[in-house]
């Protein structure tokens, strides 16, 4: 494959906000080669089939929860394309995603291992890829509820929302960002954290007063483009920047 294109990877990008990203990723910039993570090639496939044909993406299995599915990624990846320009961390999942009778503390291990550790475990493994690319972008799909001034802030539309588990994994994400923001700004990558808004997916039960999942993807998209003098080390949505 040409060399001058640019590889993306997408976790939890066969449905939702994720798959509006590969969408707009792919239609709307030429180039750009995107590589749709799902936990299995049979709903890549499905997902794929439901967008305009004969765009530039294709399915690659992936299970941020599981080590050894985050390794033959890497492997199958390096031997294809050789490096990673973009990686989304777009998986994850909230309460409603659990099975019910858990206990309050396997709450809070399911959903900060999905959103925070898994997304954390996916980027390191990915880091001697993305140091090939000459423009490596990492993009942290967080959330503004995972915004402690705001959780704080009376005048916040969501304040009172009652979501602990799922706020405090998307804080964490927030904290893994900064890290890396900071340990590799010299090497030249822009690491972001990138909130989509309220939309609905199966993250909130498909709310019938959320927006539509394509609203979400704008902000990421934005990012996932900027060029080499783009931001890094910041929280935004596409309204623009959100407080810590």
């Amino acid at each position: 494959m040409a060399s001058q294109n640019t590889f993306v990877l997408i976790s939890g990008a066969n449905q939702g906000i994720g798959l509006e990203i590969v969408k707009k990723l792919a239609t709307e910039n030429a180039g750009y080669h995107v590589l749709m993570g799902c936990r299995s090639l049979e709903k890549g496939q499905a997902a794929i089939a439901s967008l305009p044909p004969n765009l530039p993406v294709e399915p690659v299995e992936l299970d941020i929860t599981n080590d050894s599915s985050i390794s033959k990624a890497v492997a199958k990846f390096q031997e294809k394309y050789g490096r990673l320009d973009v990686l989304v961390n777009n998986a994850g999942i909230s309460s409603l995603s659990l099975p019910e009778g858990l206990s309050l503390r396997q709450q809070y291990s399911q959903i900060m291992d999905t959103n925070a550790i898994s997304a954390a475990c996916l980027t390191e493994a990915f880091v001697p890829l993305l140091h090939k690319s000459s423009h490596p972008r990492i993009i942290f799909m967080t959330s503004e509820l995972g915004s402690i001034g705001a959780t704080l802030d009376p005048k916040f539309p969501y304040y009172g929302l009652d979501a602990p588990q799922y706020k405090a994994s998307k804080a964490a994400m927030n904290m893994i960002m900064a890290t890396y923001a900071v340990r590799y700004k010299d090497a030249g990558f822009q690491v972001n954290v990138c909130c989509p808004g309220f939309n609905a997916t199966n993250l909130n039960g498909f709310n019938t007063r959320a927006g539509h999942p394509s609203n979400g993807a704008i902000n990421a998209c934005r990012l996932a483009t900027a060029g080499k003098d783009g931001e890094t080390g910041t929280f935004t949505n596409k309204e623009g920047t959100l407080p810590w």
